[in-house]
């Protein structure tokens, strides 16, 4: 039985994990629908994934249903949130938590070693700077006994620089904050990868699900997920997935350094050295912005794309004459 569930699990993911979609915000507010896929909601990121490509196998053997659903009427911020919700797969054969994490895609035809495994994200590429905390905001409907829980570890190399405790969750029938510390507000090591996990039942394992355990039908609502940047409530927040895309040309670059936007924005371009030290901002009022870097030293550079207090996209450059 076990070959024969991971033969159709092969199959199935080589056909979702290709047509999942973006999304823009910790917030959750401009995901896509997915009508081609049964009429529910898929969600992918360069950052995050979910477990819906399961949905895919729906036959009278083996049969499941989607465990991550854009959520309308249980939110926080915003119009929508997302609700992870753990279901069976086949007739109570495999448990499988709703998840939401950095879950590998999948390469070849290695179902289980290439997608049902917790990966990690380039830190480096995807945030301009080591986050200090992970902030949101979470409801919780567990079936009987069950936990949900948040989990973080961040890389240096090959090694596990930074652990953050499995932050469990029980039932909880009203939207609660939570605020996780990375541990990385003092580093002086520039860690560069990191791996996160939300998931509605705190037994789990990507790597052979059928060592995942828990309550089918408890429901995890997630809702404004971001990064906090120091210790104030009014500091710097960025939001899981960018709110604006940045693209950064030429780079590296001699003298003018071009952004452009997918959108226009009312913002301030920042610029900083790799100590993080400002040194340079301007208001940028389109989709446009110019820097002009030729009195620069040779090297990287960092950028904030920030709207009050949100940073709506963050990156890096080079410098090179």
């Amino acid at each position: 039985m076990k070959k024969t569930l991971l033969s159709l699990l092969m199959a199935v993911v080589m056909t979702a994990g290709a047509m999942a979609q973006e999304f823009p915000d910790g917030g959750f507010e401009n995901w896509t629908y997915q009508n081609s896929q049964g009429g529910y909601w898929d969600y992918q990121t360069d950052i995050l994934m979910t477990l819906n490509g399961l949905y895919e196998m729906n036959g009278v053997e083996m049969s499941t249903f989607p465990t991550a659903f854009r959520e309308t009427q249980n939110v926080h911020g915003g119009n929508y949130a997302i609700r992870l919700t753990s279901v069976w797969f086949g007739t109570n054969a495999i448990f499988v938590p709703g998840a939401l994490a950095t879950l590998n895609e999948p390469i070849g035809n290695d179902y289980v070693s290439d997608f049902l495994d917790l990966g990690e994200i380039n830190l480096k590429e995807a945030f301009a700077f080591k986050p200090w905390r992970l902030t949101g905001y979470y409801r919780y409907e567990p079936v009987e006994n069950d936990s949900a829980a948040i989990e973080m570890k961040f890389y240096l190399g090959n090694a596990v620089h930074s652990t953050c405790e499995k932050f469990l969750i029980y039932e909880t029938p009203e939207w609660t904050a939570f605020d996780i510390a990375t541990g990385l507000e003092n580093s002086y090591l520039d860690v560069d990868m990191m791996s996160m996990v939300f998931s509605s039942s705190a037994h789990y394992n990507f790597a052979n699900l059928e060592e995942c355990d828990g309550q089918a039908g408890s429901s995890l609502y997630l809702d404004d997920l971001a990064f906090r940047y120091d210790n104030s409530p009014m500091g710097l927040v960025e939001p899981l997935i960018p709110v604006v895309k940045t693209t950064v040309y030429p780079n590296p670059s001699a003298d003018m350094v071009h952004f452009d936007f997918n959108k226009e924005v009312n913002a301030r371009l920042v610029i900083y050295n790799i100590s993080g030290a400002q040194i340079f901002e301007q208001n940028v009022n389109n989709n446009h912005a110019e820097y002009n870097a030729s009195s620069l030293a040779n090297g990287t550079y960092l950028y904030r794309i920030i709207e009050g207090n949100t940073i709506l996209s963050s990156g890096r450059f080079a410098v090179a004459k």
